[in-house]
C-alpha cells in the first residue's frame, strides 16, 4: 500500500447524504490511492464487485484479484487477461478472460481453485474471444465476447452469435443488453436477442452506460451526451453534465442506490451527479486521482466508491463526514487550532496563523483560501474566543485578533494555552508556568507569574467545585486551589509516567475528569485521588493520520469539530455523525495454520491436529471496515474474553491435546457482531492416544501373567536352588575345614623357613667374617715368619727387617680387603635388586649401607668395616633417609626389615 497515501479532497456538495439518504451540503470524503506497486503489479482493473461478506474482487490484466482491507491475494488460470466477474456468493465467483471463462470456488481452506468451462483450446477462425461481459440472468450464467454470446445452465453451454460484432454489455434492472457495433442495442431474453432500436440515421452511437429514470431507458454514450428512448425513438437529454461527459469522454458507468449516476471518463475523472444530471461531486486528477482514466466503477453498500483507473485503484467513502485538507494545496502547514468567528474561519498552525473565509473552504476553485496574517509567522499554539474576542497563543507571546489584524499584548514566549478564571482573571500557560492576566476594561494586562507552578503548561481546565487542573506533558497532572493572592494551594500531584500508551490528554465535563492516552482511557476517582482506567475509546483512530495526542474534536461550533492531522487538518460535521446500527460485511477467518519448526499446514474448520503441530496463528477480519476492534475465547484455554484490541492476528504455542473453539466478535462503534467459530482438535501425540493406551493395558496384563508365571518358576527354582546349596554349603564347608588346615599348616611352615632362613644368613655372615679375619691373620702370620727365619740366618740385617715387619704389619693393616664387601654383595642380590627398582637414585654404597643396617650393624661397625668416620656414617644416614623419602618420625630400620 503506498504508506496509506491519503488524498484530502476540496468538495462543495449541496444534498445531504447518508445509507439510502442523500449527500451532505458539505459532504467529507477521504480518498484512498493504490498504485500497481500496492496490489502487485496486475495491470490494469477491468472490473471491480464485492461479495457480501465485504471482501472485493478484481478483474485484473494478471488474474483475479481479492482485498479484504489489508492483504491483496492473485488467482492466476487463464493465461491472458481476466475481464470481467460475476459473484454468486462468497464462495463461488465466475470470471470471464481471454480465450476462456470458468468458475472459482473455495475450498474447505478458503482457497479458491478454478474449473474451465470454455469449450475450446485454441482460435477459432482465427478470432481469439475476449470475454469482457460475465452476468447472471435467471439462474444461467451469460459470458459474452465481441463474437458470441454463452449461456451456461445445468452444466450446458449454448452459443448465441453476435449478428455483426458485440462492442458492450450491460446488466440493468436484472435485464443484459448488448450493444452491436452496426445494429443496435439488444436485450437477451430466453436464449435470443431482441432488437430494443436501431441506430438512428445508421450512425452507431458508442454506448457507456444504461439507466432507467421514470420508466424510460437512458442511453449514456462515450462521447455524444445522454439520450432517452421513447417509443423506440432517441432524444439527447440536456443535462448539466452533458456538456462536461461529451467533452472528457466516458468511458464507464454506473449508479448508486438508484438516486445517482456515477460517470468514469477518459480525460477528467469522475463526475458524481443526480438522476437530472446536477453535479454533486467532481473528482480527477487535480483534486486527489492518479490520472484521469477511469475503466471501472463500482459501489460498495459500506459505503465505498472504487475506481478502477488507467494506472491504479481509488475509492472514496460516500458515508463519510469527514474532509480533510492537505497542506500541499494551499502551504499552510500542520494545523494545531482553529476558532470561527464572524464567518471568517482561523487557522493555527506550525508556520502562523491563517484566515479564510469559512464557506470558501469547501469550494473546489478555492485552492488558495487560507491567507497568512501579517506579523504570526511562527508556532500557533491555540486560538480562543474570549469574550467576543479571538486571542492567540503564540510562540512569541499572546496576540488578540480582529479581523485580519494581529496585536500583542503579551511577549512571554511559548502560550501553550489559555483559560478564563472568575470573569476577572485568565490563566496563560507557557513554556514555564502560568502567566496571571487581569481584566482592565476592555483588554486583559499582565498581573504576575504563578509560584510554584514550573514547567511547559499545555492544559489548564476548571472543574465545577471550582478546582483548576493543570497537564505539564512528561511530568504529571497537577490539581490545586487557589487562595486570595491567586497561589496554588492544596496541590496535588498525579504522575503520568505508569499509564499505558504516550501523549496523556487531560478532559474535564460536567459528569467527569479523564485521561486519555495513545493506549488508554481513565476516569479520575475523587475517593481514591486517581486515574482508573476504563477500557479505550477509538473514536479518534478514524481520523487518518491524527496528530499525537489529538483524542477529540475541537468544537468549531455547534455542526463541525476540528482534528489536527499531519501537514493539515480535518473537519468534521458532528450533526452527521450516526451510530452504526449494523456490520456491513461479516467477520471472517482469513488464514489459520498449525507449525512446528520445520513445517506450515493449512487448517479447515473441525480439523484434527497431529500433536507435533501444536502451535497455531489466525488472521481475521471484518473485510474493508474501519475502526474496528476484536475480541476471542477460546474454549478450553481462555478464562475470560479478552480485552477489545484492534490486533486482527492471534498465536497460540503448544496447546495440550483436546478439542478447541475459538470464538470471535467485532466491534465497530457500540455494535458487538456475532460470534464467528473455528473448532479444532489437537490430537494426543503417539504415546498418549487412545490406541496406545490400549496397548499399554495389554502390557500391562501381559506383564502381570508373565510376572506371575516368572514367580512359579522362579519359587520352584529356588526351592531347587536352596537343597542344592546346603549340600554344597555342607560340602564348602567341609573343604572350607580343611583349606583352613592346609593355610594354616602352609603358614606355619612359611614362619619355620623364613626363621632358617634367617638363621643360615646369620650364620653365613659370621662364618664370612669369621673367614676374612682367619684369613688376615694367617697371611700376617705367614709373612712375619719369613721375616723371622731370615734374621735367623742372617743376623745383621735384624734391624732392618725388623723395621721391614713393621712396615709390613701397617701396611696389612691399612690395606683395603674386598672380601668381606663381596660377600656380603652376594647375599643381598635380591634386597639391591628391589630397593633399585623402587629408589633407582640410590649408589652402591647407599646400597650397602641399607644392607648394613637391615643386619643390625651399630655405627661403629659400619666405620670400621668402610674405614670412615662414625659421624660420616651419620651422615650417609641422614641422606639415606632423604632419599628413602622417610618422614623424621618414621624408624630407618623398621622401613629396611620390611622391604
Amino acid at each position: 500500500m503506498l504508506n496509506n497515501c491519503f488524498i484530502f479532497l476540496f468538495l462543495f456538495l449541496t444534498n445531504v447524504f447518508a445509507v439510502a439518504q442523500n449527500i451532505p451540503e458539505k459532504d467529507m470524503p477521504f480518498l484512498q490511492n493504490y498504485l500497481p506497486e500496492d496490489y502487485g503489479n496486475h495491470g490494469k482493473i477491468w472490473e471491480i464487485k464485492s461479495a457480501k461478506n465485504g471482501l472485493i474482487y478484481m478483474a485484473s490484466e494478471n488474474g483475479l484479484l481479492e482485498y479484504d482491507g489489508e492483504n491483496w491475494i492473485r488467482y492466476r488460470a487463464s493465461k491472458g487477461y481476466t475481464r470481467s466477474l460475476h459473484i454468486v456468493n462468497d464462495s463461488v465467483i465466475f470470471t470471464g478472460a481471454d480465450m476462456d471463462f470458468g468458475i472459482w470456488k473455495k475450498n474447505k481452506l478458503r482457497k479458491f481453485q478454478y474449473t474451465s468451462l470454455y469449450p475450446f483450446n485454441k482460435k477459432i477462425g482465427g478470432v481469439n474471444e475476449e470475454f469482457w461481459g460475465t452476468y447472471e440472468n435467471k439462474g444461467k450464467i451469460i459470458f459474452i465476447s465481441h463474437q458470441n454470446l454463452y449461456s451456461y445452465y445445468q452444466k450446458k453451454l449454448v452459443k448465441i452469435s453476435a449478428p455483426t460484432t458485440f462492442s458492450e454489455s450491460f446488466l440493468v434492472n436484472g435485464r443484459i443488453f448488448l450493444v452491436d457495433e452496426r445494429k443496435g442495442l439488444f436485450e437477451y431474453k430466453d436464449d435470443k436477442l431482441k432488437l430494443v432500436f436501431s441506430y438512428p440515421n445508421t450512425t452507431p452511437i458508442e454506448i457507456s452506460g444504461i439507466f432507467y429514470h421514470n420508466n424510460n431507458l437512458n442511453i449514456v454514450s462515450k462521447n455524444q451526451g445522454i439520450f432517452r428512448l421513447n417509443n423506440g425513438n432517441l432524444t439527447p437529454v440536456n443535462m448539466e453534465v452533458s456538456a462536461l461527459i461529451i467533452k472528457n469522454k466516458v468511458f464507464s458507468f454506473d449508479t448508486l442506490e438508484n438516486k445517482y449516476l456515477a460517470f468514469g471518463t477518459i480525460l477528467d475523472g469522475l463526475y458524481l451527479t443526480d438522476y437530472d444530471g446536477n453535479i454533486i461531486r467532481k473528482i480527477n486528477k487535480s483534486t486527489g486521482l492518479p490520472n484521469n482514466t477511469i475503466l471501472s466503477l463500482h459501489y460498495q453498500k459500506s459505503g465505498r466508491f472504487w475506481m478502477g483507473l488507467d494506472f491504479g485503484i481509488s475509492y472514496f467513502d460516500l458515508k463519510s463526514n469527514i474532509k480533510y485538507f492537505q497542506s500541499t494545496n494551499n502551504n499552510f502547514g500542520t494545523g494545531n487550532t482553529a476558532v470561527i468567528k464572524d464567518q471568517l474561519f482561523y487557522l493555527g498552525t506550525n508556520q502562523g496563523l491563517y484566515v479564510s473565509d469559512w464557506k470558501n473552504i469547501y469550494n473546489d476553485d478555492q485552492q488558495n483560501s487560507f491567507k497568512i496574517l501579517k506579523g504570526s509567522e511562527g508556532q500557533v499554539w491555540t486560538l480562543q474566543n474570549i469574550d467576543g474576542k479571538i486571542y492567540c497563543g503564540h510562540d512569541n507571546g499572546l496576540f488578540e485578533v480582529n479581523g485580519e489584524s494581529f496585536t500583542k499584548i503579551y511577549d512571554q514566549h511559548g502560550i501553550l494555552c489559555l483559560k478564563k478564571i472568575n470573569d476577572k482573571y485568565l490563566l496563560a500557560g507557557n513554556y514555564n508556568g502560568i502567566a496571571i492576566f487581569e481584566k482592565q476594561g476592555n483588554t486583559w494586562k499582565f498581573l504576575k507569574k504563578m509560584r510554584y507552578i514550573l514547567g511547559a503548561v499545555s492544559q489548564i481546565f476548571q472543574d465545577k467545585k471550582g478546582d483548576i487542573w493543570i497537564n505539564i506533558p512528561n511530568y504529571g497532572i497537577i490539581r490545586f486551589n487557589l487562595d486570595k493572592n491567586l497561589n496554588p494551594v492544596n496541590r496535588q500531584f498525579i504522575a503520568t509516567d505508569h499509564l499505558k500508551g504516550n501523549f496523556p490528554s487531560l478532559f474535564i465535563d460536567s459528569k467527569n475528569i479523564r485521561l486519555i492516552t495513545s493506549a488508554a482511557n481513565y476516569n479520575y476517582n475523587f475517593s481514591q485521588k486517581i486515574f482508573e482506567e476504563e477500557g479505550f475509546s477509538s473514536h479518534h483512530i478514524k481520523i487518518k493520520n491524527i496528530s499525537s495526542g489529538f483524542y477529540q474534536p475541537l468544537i468549531l461550533n455547534s455542526q463541525y469539530g476540528f482534528y489536527s492531522v499531519n501537514n493539515g487538518f480535518a473537519i468534521e460535521k458532528l450533526s452527521n455523525r450516526q451510530i452504526k446500527t449494523d456490520f456491513t460485511s461479516h467477520l471472517l477467518f482469513r488464514t489459520v495454520q498449525a507449525y512446528n519448526n520445520d513445517t506450515i499446514i493449512d487448517l479447515s474448520n473441525g480439523v484434527k491436529i497431529p500433536f507435533r503441530y501444536n502451535n497455531l496463528k489466525f488472521s481475521f477480519l471484518i473485510p474493508n471496515e474501519d475502526v474496528v476492534e476484536y475480541q476471542y475465547f477460546l474454549e478450553n484455554f481462555s478464562e475470560n474474553w479478552s480485552t477489545w484490541s484492534s490486533k486482527n492476528t492471534l498465536e497460540f504455542l503448544g496447546l495440550k491435546e483436546g478439542s478447541y473453539t475459538l470464538k470471535i466478535r467485532a466491534k465497530n462503534q457500540n455494535k458487538i457482531s456475532e460470534i464467528h467459530s473455528f473448532k479444532f482438535n489437537v490430537k494426543a501425540p503417539w504415546y498418549r492416544s487412545n490406541l496406545s493406551y490400549f496397548l499399554y493395558f495389554l502390557v500391562v496384563l501381559w506383564l502381570i501373567f508373565f510376572i506371575k508365571k516368572y514367580n512359579a518358576a522362579k519359587l520352584k527354582k529356588q526351592k531347587l536352588l536352596l537343597l542344592k546349596k546346603e549340600q554344597n554349603s555342607l560340602r564348602e564347608q567341609a573343604e572350607k575345614h580343611k583349606n583352613e588346615m592346609l593355610l594354616q599348616r602352609q603358614k606355619q611352615l612359611e614362619i619355620e623357613q623364613n626363621n632358617l632362613r634367617e638363621e643360615i644368613r646369620n650364620k653365613t655372615i659370621e662364618l664370612a667374617t669369621k673367614a676374612k679375619d682367619d684369613d688376615e691373620k694367617n697371611r700376617i702370620l705367614y709373612t712375619i715368619s719369613e721375616k723371622i727365619v731370615e734374621l735367623e740366618s742372617n743376623p745383621n740385617v735384624l734391624k732392618i727387617r725388623l723395621g721391614e715387619m713393621r712396615r709390613l704389619l701397617k701396611t696389612y693393616l691399612e690395606t683395603e680387603d674386598n672380601t668381606f664387601e663381596i660377600q656380603m654383595d652376594d647375599l643381598h642380590q635380591e634386597f639391591f635388586k628391589n630397593m633399585k627398582k623402587r629408589f633407582p637414585n640410590l649408589s652402591i654404597y647407599d646400597l650397602r649401607l641399607c644392607a648394613y643396617l637391615r643386619i643390625g650393624l651399630t655405627s661403629k661397625e659400619m666405620a670400621d668395616i668402610l674405614q670412615v668416620l662414625p659421624s660420616s656414617i651419620n651422615v650417609s644416614r641422614s641422606r639415606l633417609r632423604k632419599k628413602l623419602n622417610l618422614l623424621p618420625e618414621d624408624d630407618l630400620y623398621e622401613f629396611l626389615i620390611n622391604l
